[in-house]
């Protein structure tokens, strides 16, 4: 979130492209998305959606017309295995909304790759970031009250239906809403209190305060317990890559010192709770705790097994995006008592549910993106101070959206995971933003 210069005509970015390229990529893909998102509701115009967005990619592969970045090779890789993971479903019906969120998703990506070029571009695309997330996740969390883990964060819930009658539709379950927090909140926390050039007078910080409060009030009442973890997991890594790179100073030494003390506490913690309860809970998870019950950790141990064994069964193709679903119920029938009108959805795990969805390979492309994204994220955060809040705020909220999908998963294939691709996507802009910069120099 970076205030425009007064050189802002100047674009930082090595992107070939024209305006009227740019507007008509952006026409296009903003005509698609409603399609793309709900594709059965509409199959021709879907089908439609796709084929012009294809061409408007193909366009872009003539010569003199392409913008490079570090995810290339990745993205291709993840092209090709996403259409053999579609070509060999079982399950059409179930992969259609998958596959054209995921094309939805890569589409987000290459737009913030090829519009975000300027300060003033990055800033707004960031503002739009962080109003989509805060937006779902508004209308997530008023079924949260419809998860009472916890008696008494259910009574006092600030978040009911009937203070957003309008959303009605699209509410969310409130465990994707705690998700989609831990991928913006590290973000909106990095903005918050080591604001860039430009937002720091106290309107700005106020705001981004506020911001954060509501945020954080959000995930407390989606009473997620893996949201909480992941939460926490990520402010701990931003905080640690805050301290590696600052300057010596005052601020350095205190977040080293918070750092250490974060450390300690985690290690007496496990320490006092020791090996043995933790195995104890493992095997047999209490029904009533101040954290609600664990007993759903039976349906992960349920469940991680029979993930396991289709990915061996299926270890190149995967059972097809969005299909596991039906898949382990046909093949693997589970001894789990599901409620009428429920099913498994997903793995319950991130990397097993990409697995699935798209094999092996896929898994190996999905990890590689995450490693190429957190390396041009401290690249970026080393070469420009002035971006270091976003990047670092972006990459650890990767971090933290990957410890809450340990034992949950935000699918990629899923509406609100469309919403993943905007990291990728705002530092791949920023790394060529970056680049230009230095070859100009």
């Amino acid at each position: 979130m970076i205030v425009p210069t007064g050189a802002e005509a100047h674009t930082f970015s090595n992107r070939p492209l024209s305006r009227r390229t740019l507007a008509l990529e952006g026409f296009v893909l903003l005509l698609a998305a409603p399609f793309l998102t709900i594709p059965a509701a509409y199959p021709i115009i879907t089908f439609a959606a796709l084929l012009a967005l294809g061409i408007v990619w193909a366009l872009s592969l003539l010569p003199g017309r392409r913008v490079a970045s570090p995810f290339d090779i990745i993205i291709a890789i993840w092209c090709v295995v996403l259409a053999v993971g579609i070509m060999i479903t079982a399950d059409p019906a179930e992969t259609l909304s998958t596959a054209t969120n995921l094309v939805l998703g890569l589409g987000v990506w290459r737009f913030l790759l090829i519009s975000v070029g300027t300060r003033k571009a990055l800033a707004i695309a960031i503002g739009f970031f962080l109003l989509l997330c805060l937006g779902f996740c508004l209308a997530g969390i008023t079924r949260a009250e419809g998860l009472p883990k916890i008696q008494l964060l259910t009574e006092f819930n600030p978040f009911q239906d009937n203070l957003f009658p309008s959303f009605g539709s699209l509410t969310v379950h409130p465990n994707r809403v705690a998700g989609l927090i831990c991928l913006y909140l590290p973000l909106l926390v990095s903005l918050t209190f080591m604001p860039p050039p430009g937002f720091r007078a106290w309107l700005w910080r106020v705001l981004l305060a506020g911001l954060t409060l509501l945020t954080t009030l959000m995930l407390v009442f989606t009473q997620s317990r893996s949201g909480w973890v992941g939460s926490v997991g990520g402010m701990f890594f931003l905080a640690v890559m805050w301290g590696l790179i600052l300057p010596r100073s005052g601020s350095r030494r205190a977040l080293r010192l918070a750092i250490a003390g974060w450390v300690l506490v985690g290690v007496l913690a496990l320490a006092w709770i020791g090996p043995t309860r933790l195995q104890e809970t493992w095997l047999n998870p209490p029904a009533e705790t101040a954290l609600g019950t664990l007993t759903t950790l039976n349906y992960r141990k349920e469940l991680w097994p029979w993930a396991i064994t289709a990915i061996q069964d299926f270890p190149f193709t995967g059972v097809g995006p969005g299909a596991f679903r039906n898949v382990a119920l046909r093949l693997y029938p589970p001894d789990l008592v599901l409620l009428p009108g429920q099913d498994i959805g997903h793995a319950h795990n991130i990397f097993l549910q990409t697995a699935l969805d798209v094999g092996l390979p896929g898994l190996v492309a999905y990890l590689a993106l995450l490693f190429v994204a957190g390396a041009v994220g401290w690249r970026v955060a080393r070469c420009e101070p002035e971006f270091r809040s976003i990047s670092l705020g972006l990459v650890a909220g990767l971090i933290a959206v990957h410890i809450y999908g340990l034992t949950d998963a935000l699918v990629l294939g899923s509406r609100l995971g469309v919403v993943f691709w905007f990291s990728p996507g705002l530092l791949a802009a920023m790394n060529n933003m970056v680049s230009y910069q230095y070859r100009q120099d």
